[in-house]
């Protein structure tokens, strides 16, 4: 980890984002950057984010030091910026949210950080960067939105180099029915609403509204509002070129669309592309990464970066035991290993 502790890691990215944070910035960046990133301003919220990134590296057996890592979904990047601290040559941060990286570029462009770190406003399943030039591959907190999922895990095979890795974090434990639950109850919120707080997220505008919006605003402005809001209703799932084609084809036929939503179905902002979180089954994951060239592992997690003995032994002990633990853990972690081309 380029010879620094957590401590000292910790303190270097406290010093960036308790400068970046700072009310006199709150123009220059995006306001989602105090939602997301506020407790990086305080030391322990800084410790807590780097021994998180750390304890992934430990646990795929992978240092950072001199080698070159794509964060895929990198968001805001905060991440990225860990793993350039923690010694990586480059860094690719790739994301598809354009206020996301605008941000991001800010505060990388007043840093130190030269072209270690370089972010793509592109898909993961298209990057663009070259094949067998990666080291490592993060999908942090990212693959439940994927909207592509094999696409990804195809670029992930391709850009890596033969033993290179591909560690995958997320919450979303489709084998723990309690996060199911909670997730569920998320996907119905977005999709119907109301707005507001629901589970850590917020619905700011519900899915169907946005469809509405689209339907209303490009091309059946003159349709009646009951006839909208059933185009809106059933054209669930599909993005804004999909939506108008289905309201077209409306249009020309009298037929209406029927993709509807229900229980058990995951959402779809109309306007990025992206789900809101999808569930995963890990053992299920796992098998499926397999078929892309890869050897892999699951494992439970139950927590443990901020650092509590107690917590770190529970997450252990539930690691070791992970085909049992995982119905319990509340999220998984996954360590794919690249294998040699045949």
């Amino acid at each position: 980890m380029n010879n620094l502790s957590v401590e000292d890691l910790a303190r270097r990215l406290q010093a960036i984002f308790s400068e970046v944070l700072q009310p006199a910035n709150k123009g220059l960046y995006d306001d989602w950057l105090w939602r997301y990133y506020g407790h990086l301003s305080s030391y322990a919220g800084s410790r807590t984010r780097v021994q998180y990134v750390a304890d992934l590296c430990r646990l795929a057996r992978f240092s950072p030091q001199d080698k070159v890592v794509l964060d895929a979904g990198c968001g805001f990047g905060a991440v990225s910026i860990i793993l350039a601290l923690m010694g990586a040559r480059k860094v690719w941060g790739v994301d598809i949210s354009a206020r996301m990286l605008d941000t991001f570029n800010n505060i990388i462009s007043r840093y130190e950080f030269g072209d270690r770190i370089e972010t793509r406003l592109t898909s993961v399943t298209d990057t663009g960067i070259a094949d067998r030039s990666v080291d490592m591959v993060l999908s942090n907190e990212a693959i439940s939105h994927y909207d592509d999922l094999d696409g990804f895990l195809r670029e992930a095979a391709h850009v890596l180099v033969p033993n290179g890795v591909l560690i995958i974090a997320d919450g979303n434990n489709g084998s723990n029915p309690w996060i199911a639950r909670f997730t569920q109850e998320v996907w119905n919120r977005f999709e119907n609403g109301p707005v507001g707080e629901v589970h850590g997220h917020r619905v700011t505008e519900p899915y169907v509204q946005t469809r509405k919006r689209i339907i209303q605003q490009s091309i059946a402005s003159d349709l009646p509002p009951d006839t909208v809001e059933k185009l809106a209703q059933n054209t669930f799932g599909m993005i804004e070129e999909q939506i108008v084609e289905a309201v077209q084809k409306y249009r020309q036929t009298g037929v209406m669309p029927d993709s509807r939503f229900a229980p058990g179905k995951v959402p779809r902002n109309p306007e990025s592309g992206a789900y809101i979180e999808r569930l995963f089954k890990p053992a299920q994951l796992a098998r499926h990464i397999r078929q892309f060239g890869f050897e892999v592992r699951y494992y439970a997690y139950f927590g443990g970066a901020k650092g509590n003995p107690l917590i770190r032994t529970v997450n252990a002990i539930g690691t070791a035991l992970t085909p049992v633990s995982i119905a319990f853990a509340r999220a998984f972690r996954i360590v794919a290993k690249r294998l040699q081309p045949v």
